[in-house]
């Protein structure tokens, strides 16, 4: 199934939810948005994770300038031009505006604006204490506030711990079928299906699993294993395929469309512990410790769980990893420790590739040329 039937049985599938009584609410790609809580709430959560391209990105300059993230420029070019595979962008009522990174604040407050989506504000510390976890926690009651306000009728505690709960299933299936050796571009497709659907799609997923289970790659030196880092594959990325086409397959996706997301699972000790749900809510924001978003330790909490899947992976298969870590054009949270990352991992006989780009069809030929390098090299 290629991406564009996807995107149409996704619209069909937001349809459905929309008769059903449920709202949709759309955010930029964000590793803290606490969907438990929308869905508690009878929404449906859309995490904008989208690729662009030159056309979506040109129409966005209207907006914001050129030198503005690449990402969020295509995000706001989806909603400019609304090409026909997006249609379920039309379903879309509310629109969370929060604090990924600048890109992601600006390109939400436009998106709001601009094309009349009413938003809805969810801001989150980028420190890791005890004043930043309080904050989050009156954040979480604020939005909690929000939806009430919307749907006309409370938010049961019960109800949000049942969600969370059905999300950590979902999570932790999702991290069962990320550790399959697959294609990393069948791999990717089925996970970016999953944090559209969310776990209505686990049954999909499970059955996924089951397929693949006994079709898993042996062991062959015909590909480079490869970890990608940094910047996330969106659908509709062409990026994949030059990587794998140049020799290379990737086997871990250590952004927000992978580890980041699904390996935040609360542990069934602390869900039997913690009464308030919100304070669970809290714990897991807490220990969400690998994302960029995460200061001032985010550059040594990155290089320790990269330095932990190489050393795991080597042990089990005898064959290195290589590194790639992903810049999308103008975007400061990964660029800025681009160089630093990879300096670290490369004194550590770790082989990286920073690989900075935006979506432009021009540069497809030199991002060859650089991907077939680095694995001939590795």
């Amino acid at each position: 199934m290629d991406n564009l039937e996807f995107l149409s049985e996704y619209t069909l599938f937001l349809r459905e939810k929309k008769k059903e009584g449920k709202k949709v609410i759309a955010f930029i790609s964000h590793d803290n948005i606490p969907e438990e809580l929308l869905d508690a709430a009878g929404f449906i959560p859309l995490r904008l994770i989208f690729a662009g391209n030159d056309d979506l990105m040109d129409s966005s300059h209207d907006y914001l300038p050129s030198s503005t993230c690449a990402f969020a420029q295509s995000c706001i070019g989806l909603f400019s031009l609304k090409p026909n595979q997006y249609k379920f962008l039309d379903l879309i009522e509310y629109f969370i505006v929060s604090n990924h990174c600048v890109s992601d604040i600006c390109a939400s407050e436009i998106i709001s604006k601009y094309f009349d989506i009413p938003r809805l504000n969810f801001y989150v510390s980028y420190t890791k204490n005890e004043n930043s976890l309080k904050y989050f926690k009156l954040e979480l009651v604020e939005l909690k506030r929000q939806l009430e306000e919307i749907n006309g009728k409370e938010i049961k505690d019960e109800d949000l711990r049942e969600s969370i709960k059905k999300y950590n299933i979902f999570k932790k299936k999702m991290l069962d079928f990320s550790s399959l050796h697959i294609k990393g571009s069948e791999k990717i497709k089925i996970l970016q299906k999953a944090m559209l659907c969310g776990p209505n799609f686990l049954p999909e997923l499970e059955s996924y699993f089951e397929k693949s289970l006994d079709n898993q790659i042996q062991k062959s030196f015909d590909s480079k294993d490869i970890l990608m880092t940094g910047g996330s594959i969106f659908i509709n990325d062409y990026l994949i395929d030059l990587i794998e086409e140049g020799g290379g397959n990737i086997l871990f996706f250590d952004s927000w469309i992978g580890n980041n997301y699904y390996s935040q699972i609360i542990e069934d000790n602390i869900l039997d512990s913690i009464e308030n749900p919100y304070d669970i809510l809290v714990h897991r924001f807490k220990d969400n410790i690998f994302g960029d978003h995460s200061v001032p330790n985010f550059l040594e909490n990155k290089l320790i769980q990269i330095e932990k899947i190489y050393q795991d992976h080597l042990k089990k298969t005898g064959r290195k990893l290589g590194i790639i870590n992903h810049i999308i054009k103008f975007c400061d949270h990964i660029s800025i420790m681009s160089s630093h990352l990879k300096n670290r991992l490369q004194e550590k006989g770790i082989q990286v590739l920073n690989l900075e780009r935006d979506y432009s069809r021009a540069i497809r030929g030199q991002l060859t040329t650089r991907i077939e390098a680095f694995l001939e090299m590795i």
